[in-house]
């Protein structure tokens, strides 16, 4: 057993000021940030440990190119994804007529998804904090005024969360109130990615190098999608968690999953979990949660009792409401004809119709490269096993035509709406393995926005052989998903205040992407890594000072 790693038996004997659901970006952060105050902090993950040093780990690629023939049944398939940090749980989308299941691409284990993500982070623009506005015409949207915060009161907490992360990168142009970040430099742009520049710059827009949480050791292939086999990636499990457990005391009770919590009128009593020892009850002062935007509200509405008809923390009715994804489509395009992007590429942003035209859309960034096919070809199921019966030459052909771009991501800000929401499954969990529904759909302002972004992108990369992979559609895309126990000031319109705690109960609070009131139009993790160091010094001045 690992430093600082519980039995499970030991953590329900533990007398804890905090316990913290969840390790991913807003958990591992509160948490990293309380046991340096000198708090109890008691981290419970669903997950494997994926910590360094962690046996039986996959890093370097993902399990499915790792480990393709064992990838084949589903068996060996859900062991490999949670040796690669993935969650195995599973979504129904219902918002069909024909609903259908899937695996989410999401973290489970420390680090959560940001042991995944591809370490883009950077700042809302002071605009986010009052988005409504914004929108011609944003219908039956709940997208709010303002925030309950505003950019200054974050400025800080962006600051403090860049130095924990250790972002490195390039100010936006268009973002003037981000230039006193002070990032250290990144690396120049690559061979490959510099003609793109250029000709971006030579149009009159305004490229700038992303800013990533990322080291760049030698031969760093700023890694997407997979854990990390170096030391290069930052993210809440190498920087809050680990440090929170070898130098500061935190505990981490891992392969724990929590179904449920008790409460009273008032407070969280207990947090009941499922060990492979067995069932749990975990006692602390103060409880947050922060298992995700899918699974945090699912936890609420499964914690329904007496005092609680709803589900705990839910007399808004909003606990699950206002799902939120981001519109994500990408664009292949081969800046150079005759030279086929090998190395690393996740470098440029480009923000010039985040703001356009007195309408709101996204950025455009590079995503890196197309992913191989053995994705598609190493999974359960007949679509995977018709692949793999692809003619050779077919095959040659496709890698030959899709590989060797450089891919660009399109990602628009998508609005909040009460009928787009997570829900609990009306199928039992089996195997450890959680269910939950969800229920989204495209409204007529998202389709409206999504056209023009696209038309005006496409516009802009006319000169080059590009091919348009629309994803925005698709309800697998739950990457950036957010929004469903919005904060804000108004307990009959938001599930928590302003400090992130649940109106209606006094230790509850949550952390993860499921406060955002609205999307913004940019990656969340490091608003949500910002968010959670301000909620920290809250707690620990609100429920611990003396």
């Amino acid at each position: 057993m690992a430093d600082g790693e519980l039995t499970a038996r030991e953590a329900e004997r533990g007398v804890w000021d905090v316990i913290v659901v969840g390790t991913g970006m807003g958990g591992g952060t509160l948490g990293y940030s309380l046991a340096r105050s000198g708090r109890r902090v008691l981290f419970v993950e669903k997950g494997r440990s994926t910590l360094p040093g962690a046996p039986g780990t996959i890093r370097a690629s993902m399990p499915e190119v790792a480990e393709r023939v064992a990838c084949r049944s589903a068996e060996t398939y859900y062991a490999a994804l949670t040796r690669s940090g993935r969650s195995t749980d599973e979504v129904e989308d219902i918002s069909a007529r024909s609903p259908r299941r899937f695996v989410p691409f999401l973290g489970s284990g420390t680090g959560g998804s940001s042991s995944l993500y591809g370490m883009v982070c950077e700042r809302f623009f002071a605009r986010d904090f009052a988005p409504r506005q914004h929108f011609r015409n944003p219908g039956d949207s709940t997208v709010p005024e303002a925030w309950p915060v505003t950019y200054d009161e974050m400025r800080p907490w962006y600051a403090a969360a860049e130095k924990l992360l250790g972002v490195r990168g390039e100010p936006d142009p268009l973002r003037p109130e981000a230039a006193d970040a002070g990032l250290p430099a990144a690396p120049p742009f690559s061979a490959e990615n510099q003609p793109l520049v250029d000709y971006l710059a030579g149009r009159g827009l305004h490229p700038y190098h992303l800013p990533m949480a990322c080291d760049y050791t030698e031969e760093c292939s700023t890694c997407q999608s997979y854990l990390c086999s170096q030391s290069c990636k930052n993210d809440a499990g190498r920087n809050c968690v680990l440090p929170a457990v070898t130098d500061h005391g935190a505990h981490l009770l891992p392969e724990c999953r929590v179904v449920r919590l008790e409460a009273d009128r008032t407070k969280v009593t207990q947090v009941i979990c499922e060990s492979p020892s067995g069932t749990l009850a975990l006692k602390a002062e103060v409880v947050v949660l922060a298992a995700g935007a899918l699974v945090t509200p699912v936890l609420l509405l499964n914690s329904r009792s007496a005092d609680w008809p709803r589900g705990l923390a839910n007399g808004s009715d909003l606990v699950g409401r206002n799902l939120m994804r981001h519109l994500v489509d990408m664009v292949e395009i081969w800046p150079q004809p005759d030279v086929r992007m090998m190395g690393a590429n996740k470098e440029i942003g480009l923000n010039d119709f985040y703001f356009w035209e007195g309408q709101k859309y996204g950025t455009v960034q590079s995503f890196g490269s197309m992913p191989p096919l053995e994705i598609m070809t190493s999974t359960p199921g007949w679509r995977a096993r018709a692949l793999r019966l692809m003619n050779p030459v077919v095959r040659r052909g496709y890698e030959r035509f899709f590989n060797g771009g450089l891919v660009l991501a399109a990602i628009m800000e998508d609005l909040p709406y009460l009928d787009n929401r997570v829900l609990q499954s009306d199928r039992p969990d089996v195997d450890g393995r959680q269910r939950l529904r969800l229920q989204y759909r495209l409204h007529p302002n998202e389709i409206d926005r999504r056209a023009v972004f696209l038309r005006q992108l496409k516009e802009v990369l006319e000169p080059f052989r590009k091919i348009t992979l629309r994803g925005a559609e698709d309800n697998k895309a739950v990457a950036h998903v957010c929004g469903t126990c919005r904060f804000g000031d108004d307990p009959a319109s938001s599930v928590l205040d302003r400090h992130n705690r649940a109106h209606e109960v006094e230790n509850l609070y949550v952390v993860d992407s499921s406060f955002f009131p609205s999307s913004a139009g940019l990656n969340p993790s490091l608003t949500i890594a910002a968010n959670a160091l301000r909620v920290a010094a809250h707690v620990d001045q609100a429920h611990f000072a003396t």
